[in-house]
């Protein structure tokens, strides 16, 4: 169990950390620009959101969910909304991830954390300060399932709770059911047949009990794009026919609605072996934090640390200050 929490924490961390470098390029232009396919981490480009950054160096794309992790071993596993949005405010306090990666949804919502700041600064759609259907929620859910080794129902419900702290709308908190459902099954032993399942139940319990909770903004049904990118996976051809038939169908933009899909369509392409769902993930284009962090996470968690390249820990923890292996120990010690 602690080699398979390992593997989850250092997958979303090295997806994550790989793709700050081909963020926001096509899958074209990041083999025009590194001639040929990222199969390593490399120094973000300047024109990256990542610019600046040593190579293995994340963004907030795993930073705020390894926050996250920290506040629930504090509160020995119980998760709440309270919770998520002190870990959010605490994760603001370290500048170096929040100026240069709080995009709009997330400055918003730390902007109506602090309080006592002018508070139409905070709006951003209908009255409120939340964006429509972004990946944050899902990007930081993978911990709520590593809570609940096979048991989907527990993290979905934590999945729920915590999507609240940064999103509203239904379509982010499916998102983020599905990863938190995803991740869960895969520490218990399931199939990526079963894992894929359980990522479906889980989009599709979080939209409806999203609806009750949240609002109903008008969007795209991240349930029905998993099914959609499902499809895309399991036809015939080749692997990189298969890739480019997903990213074309489905996308890889920041939504929910294309960045969960995405990554759950590459976990089935490449069959849950983890390196080649991340390369996946990496060199899809756009969105490749996101993707490559939250397929890393799941293929991780099914296939343990051991499946990811040798040496790569170290280089994560060296470059970001990190101690994955004990936050992996004290994870393990508390399900």
């Amino acid at each position: 169990m602690q080699d398979k929490i390992l593997g989850c924490l250092l997958g979303a961390a090295v997806g994550d950390a790989m793709g700050a470098a081909t963020a926001m390029r096509s899958s074209d232009q990041i083999e025009e620009y590194f001639r040929g396919r990222v199969l390593d981490f490399a120094s973000p480009p300047q024109d990256t959101p990542a610019r600046g950054r040593e190579a293995g160096q994340v963004t907030d794309v795993f930073s705020i969910p390894y926050i996250l992790v920290k506040h629930l071993l504090m509160a020995k596993g119980k998760a709440s909304t309270e919770l998520a949005e002190q870990a959010v405010l605490d994760w603001a306090a370290h500048e170096e991830w929040f100026e240069a990666f709080a995009e709009i949804t997330t400055r918003k919502a730390v902007c109506r954390l602090r309080g006592g700041e002018d508070s139409s600064q905070c709006k951003l759609f209908a009255g409120d300060y939340f964006a429509l259907s972004s990946n944050r929620a899902a990007t930081m859910a993978f911990p709520l399932g590593l809570l609940h080794p096979g048991k989907v129902e527990r993290a979905i419900e934590d999945a729920l709770a915590v999507s609240q702290a940064v999103h509203n709308d239904a379509y982010s908190i499916s998102g983020a059911c599905a990863v938190a459902a995803a991740v869960s099954c895969a520490l218990g032993s399931g199939s990526v047949y079963e894992v894929a399942q359980a990522g479906l139940y889980g989009a599709e319990t979080g939209e409806a009990k999203g609806r009750e909770v949240a609002r109903d903004y008008p969007g795209p049904s991240v349930f029905k794009r998993i099914k959609m990118a499902l499809g895309f996976s399991l036809k015939s051809g080749s692997v990189d026919n298969r890739v480019k038939e997903l990213a074309a169908g489905i996308g890889n933009g920041a939504s929910a609605a294309e960045t969960v899909p995405a990554a759950f369509g590459l976990v089935v392409i490449h069959e849950g072996q983890t390196m080649p769902v991340l390369y996946g993930g990496v060199n899809i284009g756009n969105e490749t934090c996101a993707i490559a962090s939250i397929a890393g996470a799941i293929a991780g968690a099914l296939n343990g640390a051991q499946s990811i390249t040798r040496g790569y820990l170290s280089i994560i923890d060296r470059r970001n200050k990190m101690k994955l292996a004990a936050l992996a120990d004290e994870l393990a010690s508390i399900v």
